[in-house]
C-alpha cells in the first residue's frame, strides 16, 4: 500500500475536472476506486458556511492542495495522546 503524493492528487484533480469517472482515475493511478472516493472527500472544496462547492460538471469540487493539507494535518494528529496533567500527577505520587 502506498500513500498518495501531491502529484497524484494533482492528477486526480485534473481528471476530475475533465469529468472522468472514478473508475478511470483509479485505473490511471493504479489505486483502488475506494481510495479515489476517500481522496475526493478529503479534498472537497467548501464555502465559508461549510456547504460543498460544485464544479462546472455539477460535482463536488476537488482541490489537490486542500487534500494534501488535510492529509498532513491528520498525519500530525494521529498516534498516542499524552496523558492529562492530573493523571501525570497521580502517577508520580503513586
Amino acid at each position: 500500500m502506498r500513500t498518495l503524493t501531491l502529484e497524484d492528487r494533482r492528477k486526480i484533480e485534473l481528471m476530475w475536472r475533465r469529468n472522468d469517472s472514478t473508475v478511470k482515475i483509479a485505473a490511471a493511478l493504479e489505486i483502488s476506486q475506494c481510495t479515489v472516493y476517500t481522496e475526493l472527500k478529503r479534498g472537497q472544496e467548501t464555502d465559508g458556511v461549510g456547504d460543498v462547492v460544485l464544479d462546472e460538471n455539477f460535482r463536488p469540487a476537488y482541490s489537490a492542495e486542500r487534500g494534501q493539507a488535510v492529509y498532513q494535518r491528520n498525519l500530525r494528529n494521529r498516534g498516542r495522546r499524552p496523558k492529562r496533567e492530573t493523571e501525570q500527577k497521580e502517577a508520580k505520587q503513586a
